[in-house]
């Protein structure tokens, strides 16, 4: 008999310590989740925001790139530079116009469309690649117009051009120098 109480105490303790190693296992889940929610609104206030600032003004260390829509065609530079850009656009259309950057994991947009006449401002950090600029009318799954960007380091390659020009004229008047150095060692 006191064998049978002993299992039985034994099994007691051992269900009530597996339910307690439960309760905290559904309180730190709890926990987890409500952070997880918390860090998820955090963010979408965030992103709310940034939308509301792209519709004000540009960033003073954005590269300025100013774009007008119309209602079929947007005139923007094709070749742009990476880094922060302020895509300043003019809707000169009749109707309203949103305009749309898309590619290499980039995808932003006004949440609220320009108007005709009415110029906004939209940031987006350029990587190197090929990106679809396009707008959209009302229907806002058709688009209106669309144009092929392209972003590159121009000015690396232009700075790595004139630096082998520079090297190729210093060569050039080192062999000079010791060409004429050796005529006068020579005479």
């Amino acid at each position: 008999m006191k064998t049978f109480l002993s299992i039985l105490f034994a099994g007691l303790i051992s269900t009530a310590t597996a339910q307690v190693d439960t309760a905290e296992n559904v309180v730190h889940s709890t926990v987890r989740g409500t952070k997880n929610a918390a860090e998820t609104v955090a963010h979408g206030a965030k992103k709310a925001a940034d939308t509301v600032v792209d519709a004000v003004t540009p960033d003073s260390d954005a590269r300025r790139v100013d774009v007008t829509v119309a209602d079929d065609r947007i005139d923007i530079p094709t070749q742009l530079k990476p880094g922060k850009t302020a895509f300043v656009v003019k809707n000169a259309g009749k109707t309203t116009q949103n305009f749309e950057v898309e590619g290499r994991s980039v995808d932003r947009k006004f949440v609220a469309a320009p108007n005709p006449g009415e110029t906004k401002v939209l940031h987006v950090n350029l990587k190197r690649g090929t990106y679809a600029a396009y707008s959209a009318g009302k229907d806002k799954n058709k688009r209106t117009a669309e144009v092929t960007l392209r972003v590159r380091w121009e000015e690396l390659r232009k700075a790595e051009k004139l630096k082998s020009q520079v090297r190729d004229s210093a060569v050039r008047r080192g062999v000079a120098r010791t060409a004429r150095g050796v005529k006068s060692v020579a005479a």
